[in-house]
């Protein structure tokens, strides 16, 4: 028959194993771990009010006003951690390199420069506006891919980002599109992926924006 103390017993040693871990980790982060890295991307360079980068000097196919919203960033990329994959299905990301930033907010400040450039509405386009029901649409993006890539010896640099634009009022689908971009990055080390993935941003906006302002412009919603 079990001693009445056997249960606490097996409590302590429960108790025991987690503790002895949480010292170990404590005496491996003072001694081995790497100092913390915080990057943040590049933003283009903001629009000058008197020249609109446009493909036909036309106005802007909406009227209103456009919110961008924070952009979603789910699995891995929603992570402070900066990620990589090798190849196509391996994924992982740095313990110590990570965005100052949240990524989504990011990519929402370039976004606003970008339609400073390629303006899809009569009024500029705010990031993160203070109230989206007094906006007339909404852009949201999505990141798919936003990583280094490694295939090999050569390192390179993907994003993808799908995007739907909606009217603000009922939500319906007004434009969609997805644009990707994979390149090798500027240099090898972290400061030049971030380079590398700085721009795939930018040119993966502007895709999109220049996309949607064509396409729009022959329904004029």
């Amino acid at each position: 028959m079990p001693r009445p103390t056997s249960g606490l017993t097996l409590r302590r040693g429960r108790w025991l194993v987690p503790l002895v871990v949480v010292l170990a980790a404590g005496c491996f982060h003072i001694g081995r771990l790497p100092a913390r890295e915080l990057y943040r991307l590049s933003l283009p360079e903001p629009a000058d009010s008197a020249v609109v980068t446009t493909t036909d000097g036309s106005a802007p196919p909406l009227a209103g006003t456009l919110g961008i919203a924070q952009y979603v960033t789910p699995g891995v990329y929603g992570d402070p951690l900066i990620v990589f994959r090798i190849n196509d299905t391996e994924y992982g990301s740095y313990p110590s390199r990570e965005w100052a930033v949240p990524l989504g907010d990011q990519l929402g400040v370039i976004t606003e420069r970008v339609l400073a450039r390629i303006p899809l509405t009569a009024e500029h386009a705010v990031f993160d506006p203070p109230s989206r029901r007094a906006q007339t649409y909404i852009w949201r993006g999505t990141v798919r891919e936003f990583e280094e890539v490694d295939r090999g010896a050569d390192v390179r640099a993907a994003v993808r980002i799908d995007l739907r634009i909606v009217r603000a009022e009922d939500d319906s689908i007004l434009w969609s599109g997805s644009s990707r971009i994979e390149r090798a990055a500027q240099r090898s080390d972290m400061s030049g992926i971030v380079q590398t993935l700085s721009a795939l941003a930018d040119e993966v906006v502007t895709d999109l924006a220049a996309r949607a302002r064509r396409e729009l412009s022959t329904r004029r919603p």
